[in-house]
C-alpha cells in the first residue's frame, strides 16, 4: 500500500485515505456552493427625489450641507416669498440640513399646503423626517421659487437614498 508523507509532520497517510479526504472535501466544498444563491437588490425606485403633489409644485436642487451659521426658524406656516428661503426649524452651525427648491407651477392662492418629507432607506423603508406648512402667495406666478431649509439636529448624518416630497 502507497503511502503519503503529510507537509510539516512526520506523518505519513495511506493514498487510499487521502483520495477519500480529498473527495469528502471536494463533494462538500461543491454542495455548498450550490446551496448558495446570491440575489442583488436594485432599489432603483426609490433612488432620488419624488414628489407626491396635483402638480402645482416641483422640487429640485436637493442638498446636504453643514450648518454654517445659526439661523432662527421661520414662523409657521412659513409665507411665500420668491426666492427666500423658508426655515423649518431654528439651524444650529455644525448640524446636517437638507434643502431643495420649491417651484411653483400653478395652484391655488393664499392656500395653506402641508409637505411631508419622507426619507427612504435603500432598504426600501421610510420614516418620515418632517412635516410643515407654507401659504402661497395671492397671485400664483409660474417660475417663482422658494428654498425650504431643514436642520437635522445630528452632527453626524447619511444621506437617504431618496426624499419623498407630499404636497396636499
Amino acid at each position: 500500500m502507497k503511502t503519503v508523507r503529510l507537509p510539516f509532520t512526520q506523518r505519513r497517510i495511506s493514498m487510499i485515505y487521502l483520495f477519500v479526504f480529498l473527495t469528502v472535501i471536494t463533494v462538500s466544498v461543491g454542495a455548498f456552493a450550490a446551496s448558495v444563491t446570491i440575489s442583488s437588490s436594485n432599489y432603483a425606485g426609490v433612488q432620488g427625489v419624488y414628489v407626491q403633489d396635483n402638480g402645482y409644485y416641483t422640487v429640485t436642487n436637493v442638498n446636504y450641507a453643514v450648518v454654517e451659521a445659526a439661523q432662527t426658524a421661520t414662523t409657521a406656516p412659513l409665507a411665500w416669498s420668491s426666492g427666500a428661503f423658508g426655515y423649518v426649524d431654528a439651524l444650529v452651525a455644525g448640524d446636517w440640513a437638507i434643502s431643495f427648491v420649491l417651484t411653483i407651477e400653478g395652484g391655488l392662492t393664499s392656500h395653506t399646503y402641508t409637505i411631508t418629507v419622507m426619507s427612504t432607506s435603500a432598504t426600501g423603508s421610510s420614516s418620515t423626517l418632517y412635516t410643515f406648512t407654507f401659504t402661497s402667495p395671492s397671485s400664483i406666478t409660474t417660475g417663482q421659487t422658494m428654498t425650504i431649509v431643514w436642520d437635522t439636529s445630528a452632527t453626524t448624518w447619511t444621506a437617504p437614498a431618496a426624499l419623498e416630497v407630499t404636497i396636499a
